[in-house]
């Protein structure tokens, strides 16, 4: 079996000191006073995060400037009330295209600066960089797009709809030169290098397994708490372009036609719902962690991978599960777990399990517990109180994860850099876990990752026969990870098993 050598997360997580960039600091990079012009494709609520930063950035006279938003739908500014878990909410709401220029200082009337067709202002010379907060399977073609003009690329996360898209975004990111990084602002955080750092210099061991997981639940249905307007119409959205069925990327239309997706506004609204636009827990819920547990664990593309879930309870006109549960296997030995329910919020515990102990995720840091093989089990099969940690490890979380994620990507486009704290080889992994789960929880079989096509297949029973072999021919799993200290927890069998092996022409294996 061909083991690959594991990621460089240096190269994804750069210098741990710079994760708390400071105004002052930063414009000390040079070229730092010149100023980078951002545009804003998408304009929904998570674009409003992303335009809030980089305005008050401009205003705190940093060398940044939001000068042209894009969105399909003209939008809409007022308050309204929330009746929720037995009281009553004022709540402002500003989404689209005309109120987002308005926060950003823009002339609506300008049809440069504010309009609903992104090419207008990829053809612009005077864009430096792109934030696309779009649906998901607009992702790929607009990124693709804003590199070919030349322009820096912030993306939310999934970075792409399909492992397909991703391997030709991550190509070419790698060949135009430009800085791109994925929105999961999580990975601003420096406890996942730490974590990374101790899991090399073997601090449990051989690493065996991973969990993490992200757990909601909501009474009016996930996605569904995203508002619908009567002022959503097919006169004020571009129905054709939010479908996106006209473009192509990959060699496949990026969306459903008007017959086969006709206009609603939940469809708009509530997208993450429904497949052609979406993966529901696997991308939206289960992309961010993935990212971190991947980094951490220094693996590449899953060798495979296989999901389970259904749609339970949330009858409620979706496409997506409420329930799903991925099980991805690596070539370096060992296995993630990753899990979501949109039915309960009663947590998983993120941890990393070793040969030679255990790594658990808290808040400010990370915990380890130790294991000893040589004891047999060491702890209870249920938990009725916490353990006490051999080891906590503090890290300081950035005050701002969305901030300081901006702040490495702003500093990386004035370095010419393009190691971002969460870059497109790293989504794109993500992406490959997620599309590949998304596959085998609808086909109902498992899939392999060719990493010489860099394309997913329909698995067989290959993957169980090698490790079995591996073990008839008494040899030890690769690992990824070091450590000091006798064997590291490998097997030592017992003195009696020199008395197995197979019987040949009655010749007792032992003498």
């Amino acid at each position: 079996m061909a083991h690959p050598t594991p990621l460089d997360r240096r190269k994804f997580f750069g210098s741990a000191a710079a994760l708390s960039l400071s105004a002052s600091s930063y414009a000390k990079i040079p070229g730092s006073h010149e100023r980078l012009r951002v545009a804003f494709l998408g304009c929904g609520g998570r674009a409003q995060a992303h335009i809030d930063l980089v305005t008050r950035l401009a205003r705190d006279g940093q060398a940044v400037a939001a000068v042209a938003v894009c969105d399909v739908w003209d939008g809409l500014d007022d308050e309204y009330d929330v009746h929720f878990g037995g009281k009553t909410t004022r709540r402002r709401y500003a989404q689209g295209l005309y109120p987002s220029a308005q926060k950003c200082g823009l002339d609506r009337s300008d049809k440069k600066s504010v309009t609903k067709d992104y090419r207008v202002i990829l053809d612009r010379n005077d864009v430096d960089i792109v934030c696309i907060s779009t649906p998901d399977h607009w992702h790929a073609k607009m990124t693709l797009d804003a590199l070919a003009a030349g322009k820096d690329v912030f993306v939310e996360k999934p970075m792409t709809r399909t492992v397909d898209e991703a391997i030709v975004v991550m190509d070419a990111w790698k060949h135009s030169g430009r800085v791109v990084t994925v929105g999961v602002q999580a990975m601003a955080d420096a406890v996942w290098v730490r974590a990374y750092d101790a899991l090399r210099r073997g601090a449990i061991g051989h690493v065996v397994q991973a969990q993490t997981g992200v757990f909601r639940n909501d009474i009016r249905g996930q996605w569904r708490y995203y508002r619908l307007a009567s002022q959503m119409t097919p006169q004020t959205i571009d129905w054709d372009l939010f479908l996106g069925h006209q473009f192509e990327c990959a060699g496949r239309p990026i969306g459903p036609t008007p017959r086969e997706q006709p206009f609603d506004r939940s469809s708009f609204a509530q997208w993450r719902c429904l497949w052609p636009f979406s993966s529901g827990p696997f991308t939206d819920l289960l992309i961010a962690p993935i990212t971190r547990m991947t980094a951490t664990l220094g693996v590449r593309f899953p060798a495979r991978v296989t999901a389970g879930g259904g749609l339970y309870l949330e009858y409620d006109g979706r496409d997506v599960p409420d329930v799903a549960t991925i099980v991805a296997d690596y070539e370096e030995g060992c296995q993630l777990i990753a899990t979501a329910t949109t039915l309960s919020s009663y947590p998983l515990e993120e941890v990393i399990r070793g040969r030679l102990g255990t790594l658990k995720f808290v808040s400010g840091g990370f915990q380890l517990f130790t294991d000893d093989p040589t004891r047999g089990t060491s702890y209870p099969p249920r938990l009725e109180q916490p353990l006490p940690a051999a080891v906590f490890e503090a890290v300081e979380p950035p005050r701002h994860d969305t901030a300081a994620l901006w702040h490495n990507f702003l500093e990386c486009v004035r370095l010419r850099r393009q190691n971002t704290f969460s870059p497109p080889d790293l989504g794109a992994v993500a992406v490959a876990v997620a599309t590949m789960a998304t596959a085998s929880y609808q086909s109902g079989q498992a899939f392999f990752w060719d990493r010489e096509k860099r394309q997913m297949v329909p698995a067989d029973g290959t993957w169980p026969q090698r490790w079995e072999k591996m073990s008839h021919h008494r040899a030890q799993p690769h690992h990824i990870y070091g450590w000091s200290g006798g064997d590291g927890g490998t097997v030592q069998p017992p003195y009696y098993q020199t008395l197995a092996g197979p019987w040949r022409s009655g010749q007792d294996p032992a003498s």
